[in-house]
């Protein structure tokens, strides 16, 4: 004879369990602005390959992101809110995710720069570092028109990070017109063979700015902000100006 008593309860666990995954998934915190990471990397990466992010993979969860999130969201009937929960995960990797419109101008990584005229030394970004100093000035020259602008050394774990000195406004609106053609753009993912010069040696570098003050200089070696990688397309422009 079956002894209900027993049976019951059993019963009554197995019906529980499913509630009980579904609480624990709810319970996740959903990606969102400020977060960095390897998730952050595949997100990115799957953006892009929708159409709504056009820049490299950072690995860190910022502003352009969230808009590119959220134009996902949009686009897919989804609460708008910025962040990536269980559902607009879901979304973004089924076979069906809805790819942007098409636009009729797509930004791409490039720059303008012509033939590299002036070259420099290759020097290991690990013996730069140990020379520069925070606050101080150090020239950039462009390694194929020889423009110089000079930048503050801020800080540098995998490269230079660099800024334009304080100026008045005509300066800044000067100094990044002169960026803008260096690079054809001010896009921040567009990037350029340079020289750094430093204790009267000219260094192959490549640069890359961020539209506004900050510049990241890349020397032989250097990193990126994505995950530590390296960058080829920094690296190119690095060979591309050494002797």
């Amino acid at each position: 004879m079956i002894d209900m008593k027993r049976i019951l309860p059993l019963l009554l666990v197995l019906l529980l369990l499913p509630l009980f995954g579904v609480r624990a998934d709810d319970s996740e915190q959903p990606m969102q602005q400020g977060d960095k990471g390897e998730e952050v990397v595949r997100v990115q990466t799957r953006l892009f390959d929708l159409g709504y992010y056009t820049y490299k993979p950072t690995g860190s969860y910022q502003t352009v992101t969230r808009s590119a999130v959220v134009a996902y969201q949009v686009s897919g009937g989804l609460m708008s809110d910025g962040t990536v929960g269980s559902e607009t995960m879901q979304s973004l990797f089924q076979r069906g995710a809805k790819r942007i419109d098409f636009r009729a101008a797509i930004p791409l990584s490039f720059t303008t720069q012509g033939t590299i005229k002036e070259k420099g030394d290759a020097v290991p970004w690990e013996t730069v570092k140990a020379k520069l100093v925070p606050n101080e000035p150090y020239r950039i020259r462009n390694a194929a028109t020889g423009e110089d602008v000079t930048f503050l050394f801020v800080s540098g774990e995998n490269h230079a990070e660099m800024t334009l000195p304080t100026r008045t406004t005509a300066e800044r609106i000067a100094a990044g017109s002169t960026l803008t053609g260096w690079l054809g753009s001010a896009n921040s993912f567009y990037k350029c063979a340079v020289l750094l010069e430093l204790d009267g040696q000219w260094i192959a570098a490549s640069m890359q700015w961020d539209g506004d003050a900050h510049v990241c200089v890349y020397l032989q070696g250097s990193r990126s902000h994505v995950l530590g990688l390296p960058d080829e397309e920094h690296a190119a422009n690095i060979r591309k100006a050494s002797n």
